[in-house]
């Protein structure tokens, strides 16, 4: 139901107007281009639905819970819908797909064996991330410490940690060289009521940080009764989470944007599943989940 749910989205964006395309959308290092807005949202859409199954796989074959679910593909659905890129393709939304492709090879790591071909990779796909939305360069020192947090500490996987994330810098340096273009940190220069969304971005701060809290203690419960890998596991997702509100609220204070705050949506869509399956924190759960679904919904007729 994920492409039912993203045509609503749709219909009712382009009803209301809320987020307007973008003349100019930006893609790092590879440049800023003038897509069609039909094509851009196609794109954009087709791209959400990828994200939001790559996550929800993710989430089920590494068992954090003891049976499947399909709650964190619509939880990211839902949750993106309160993002500009959801409605229109950029680096941004690119880089999401090579994140949670990063986070499939972290999640390949363990204890006791070789992972460097693991490391190089979960860099790597993090480095191409990086040349779609240049602020994710600061991501490399959060790779150190998810990696350590699997794995014990080696030199030789650190540099490969290091090689992995610089390589694609490197290529589409020599392309942004090349073609002439220059880098822009800002997401938007027009085409969107920051006023509204920012309004927004507050209503919906609160839910977040609701759910969030909600979460953390139904982890905390789960994870007594799980395995140190699983720990493991999950303090990566929270070191996901703090590099996000790092980057957001720089992004904020710097460009009075809170597109960045997205990237916390791809932990978010985790943490939020656990507690669906609490015994006494599930009924809260779902009524937040419906109050953040329905506003998701009303905030285009407001």
């Amino acid at each position: 139901m994920l492409p039912l749910v993203v045509v609503v989205y749709i219909l009712f964006n382009y009803q209301s107007n809320y987020f307007i395309h973008s003349e100019i959308l930006s893609f790092g290092f590879w440049g800023n281009f003038a897509i069609d807005p039909i094509v851009s949202q196609i794109l954009a859409s087709l791209i959400v639905i990828l994200n939001a199954i790559g996550l929800n796989a993710v989430f089920n074959w590494n068992q954090f819970l003891e049976r499947n679910s399909f709650m964190p593909s619509l939880l990211y659905v839902v949750l993106m819908s309160f993002y500009h890129s959801f409605y229109d393709i950029d680096g941004l939304l690119i880089a999401h797909t090579f994140l949670i492709l990063s986070l499939y090879q972290v999640y390949f790591l363990r204890q006791n064996e070789d992972g460097r071909r693991a490391v190089f990779n979960a860099s790597f796909f993090g480095g191409i991330a990086a040349t779609f939305h240049p602020p994710l360069i600061g991501y490399l020192p959060f790779y150190f410490i998810m990696i350590w947090t699997i794995r014990p500490f080696i030199i030789r996987e650190i540099l490969l940690c290091i090689a992995g994330f610089i390589v694609p810098l490197l290529y589409a340096s020599f392309y942004l060289y090349y073609s002439g273009n220059s880098l822009d940190m800002s997401i938007f220069k027009q085409s969107t009521n920051f006023k509204r969304v920012h309004f927004d971005f507050l209503v919906t701060l609160f839910i977040f940080v609701l759910s969030l809290i909600l979460s953390f203690l139904s982890i905390q419960a789960h994870i007594r009764k799980s395995s140190i890998r699983l720990k493991k596991l999950t303090r990566v997702l929270w070191y996901l989470v703090i590099a996000g509100l790092l980057i957001g609220l720089i992004d904020f204070i710097t460009h009075n944007q809170i597109q960045r705050f997205s990237l916390i949506m791809i932990p978010l869509s985790f943490f939020l599943t656990f507690s669906y399956f609490h015994k006494t924190l599930s009924a809260v759960a779902i009524g937040l989940f419906y109050i953040t679904l329905c506003y998701s919904v009303i905030k285009f007729f407001l």
